[in-house]
Parts: structure tokens; sequence; C-alpha cells
């Protein structure tokens, strides 16, 4: 289907009107899709949170995208990386009026389909954890990606993988990467599940992933070694040339950091080892999409949950400059 993009509000970009202290919201600009090109990061947002209330979790994640932007764009380009390598634009949001949710992830694959064979690198702000499926298929439709071509690493607190034969919902996305993405682009050896906490989970989904072939990475086996465990679940997601793939769920930090998730935990990932997973996906060159789902306002405090996803951000930006 056609899809409709909204621009991002003017506002949201924010300026100290200082050229000695720049922020993002100056060095990322407002562009169109069309205005694309080889090597472009584009930021696109899917205020979207159906498929969370269908898997019977608190709303509120449709103000996800914006929220996010409103930090991200306060912050500096700091002085680790060389921002200005990077041309980063903000191609607005998917627009979801009067649109059914299914009708959602048909606009949301053209829209990442089209980014990504005009030679940019999606980053998806979400939005409930249904719509990494859509990204993730526009990413296999944008580059081609034929069967076993793409890896996929899930950083979440849950598997993620029930079956939509009920509808589509916020925990169906990997059990349809698994089974609907096109010539099976992606095969179960090349799936990650990252920092998933067993109290959680069903023991029925653990197992199947299994019987799929994936890897599970508990959060108790990840204890303080995350960088060491990221950097296996990239080796594993991007064996043979594949493409990679990585959703982060901001669910899989602890609540004292992210309480504006609609599934928060007392137990999960510290804020700073979100910081170097975003960072070790920025520095492979063969992550090809990025997304990061659930983050709630109406649930936060503060912003806190929103200053998070943007603190990765930066990370993930600050590992593309070292590509």
């Amino acid at each position: 289907m056609k899809y409709k993009i909204d621009a991002a509000d003017r506002g949201l970009f924010y300026s100290r009107n200082d050229p000695k202290d720049r922020r993002l919201g100056e060095l990322v600009t407002r562009e169109k899709i069309e205005d694309v090109t080889e090597g472009t990061v584009a930021i696109i947002g899917v205020p979207e949170d159906r498929g969370i209330t269908a898997n019977k979790g608190r709303a509120g994640a449709a103000g996800g995208p914006d929220d996010i932007r409103r930090r991200l764009y306060r912050l500096t380009p700091g002085f680790s990386g060389d921002f200005h390598r990077l041309r980063i634009v903000d191609v607005g949001n998917v627009s979801t009026k009067e649109l059914t949710l299914a009708e959602v992830h048909a606009a949301e694959t053209e829209a990442v389909a089209e980014i990504v064979a005009r030679g940019g690198l999606p980053i998806v702000l979400g939005g409930g954890h249904d719509l990494t499926y859509p990204g993730v298929a526009g990413l296999v439709k944008g580059a081609k990606i034929g069967r076993d071509g793409m890896g996929l690493i899930n950083v979440d607190a849950h598997l993620d993988v029930r079956s939509d034969e009920n509808g589509i919902n916020s925990g169906t996305s990997f059990y349809r990467a698994l089974t609907q993405l096109p010539d099976r682009a992606l095969c179960g050896e090349a799936f990650v599940e990252f920092g998933i906490q067993e109290q959680y989970n069903s023991p029925y989904y653990y197992n199947w992933v299994l019987e799929q072939g994936g890897h599970v990475i508990t959060l108790r086996e990840v204890s303080e070694r995350v960088m060491e465990f990221f950097l296996q679940a990239l080796n594993a997601a991007g064996k043979n040339n594949r493409a990679i793939a990585v959703s982060l769920d901001i669910d899989a930090v602890r609540s004292t950091e992210a309480p504006g998730a609609s599934a928060s935990n007392p137990s999960g990932l510290k804020a700073p080892e979100l910081d170097k997973i975003a960072y070790l996906a920025g520095r492979s060159v063969k992550v090809k999409y990025l997304d990061i789902m659930e983050v709630s306002p109406l649930l936060d405090e503060d912003h806190r949950t929103a200053a998070l996803a943007a603190s990765a951000l930066f990370s993930f930006f600050r590992g593309l400059c070292e590509r």
C-alpha cells in the first residue's frame, strides 16, 4: 500500500542558538524519504500501540517516537566521535490515521523498504513491539535479501514469539519474522534473543525458539559481561555475511531506569549496559537496521525512559562514527 508520512514537529528540534554549543536538533535535518541517499541514517517514527493493548499491555507507546525525539535532539554531538561524518535525517512519522493495525504494518514496511532501497540505514522509533516485524520486512524487501540472508537480535525481557493465529499483537513479531518473511530470509540459527528474563516467559515459547535453531541468552547469563555476550550475539546473527537487524525493547532495562514501559520489571539491564549494546550495534558494519520500541510517555517519570532511549541512540551514532 502507499504510505503517508507526517513530518516531525519543528518544535522537537532543539537549539540553544549558540554556535559553541550545537545540539543534535541542529545537526539532524528534517527531510523526506525521497531525499535519502546512500549512507544516510534515517529516523522514522511509528506512533502506534494497538498491538500492545491487543496483548493485554498498557497503552501509551504511541507517544514514544516524539518523546524520544524531544530528548534526543537536546543532546550534544559529544566529543568522542565525529558526528559530522554522519548524515542523519528525520523523515517523520508513518501516518496511522484511519488505518487498521494491519494497514499501519503495511505502510511501515513500504516506508522502511524505500529508505533501504535508497541506501539508507533506518532507525524506527515505536510504538509497540509488533512494529519490529514490518520494520525488518521492509529491510528484507528494500535490500532484496534472500534465504538466510538476514540475522536478527531481540534485546528484550520477553521472547515475543507468540503465534499470530488470533491476530497481531506486541508479542508476535519474532514468530512472524521466523515463519513469514519472504524467501525465509531469517533462519532460526541467525536469530538471537538477548537479555531474556526467565520468570516472565513460558517454557513452551523458550523451547519453540530452540526448536527453530535460535539462541536464547538470558539476563542471568549476561550478568556483568554484556559487551562480551553481545559480541557473541552479533557473530551468531551475522555469520556468513548476513545483514543484521537489531531491536531494542525498552523493557529490557530495569524499571528504576525505564519506568515508562508497558511491561516494566524490577530486574533487567542497567542503562549503561543498553548504551554499550547500542554502541556495539552501531560499530558493526553488518547492522543495517535498528529500532527502539515500547517507550511510553504516559507511564514515564520525568521523561527518564525517553532519555534512556535517546542515550542509546547517541551510543549507536557513536558506534557508526567508528565504522
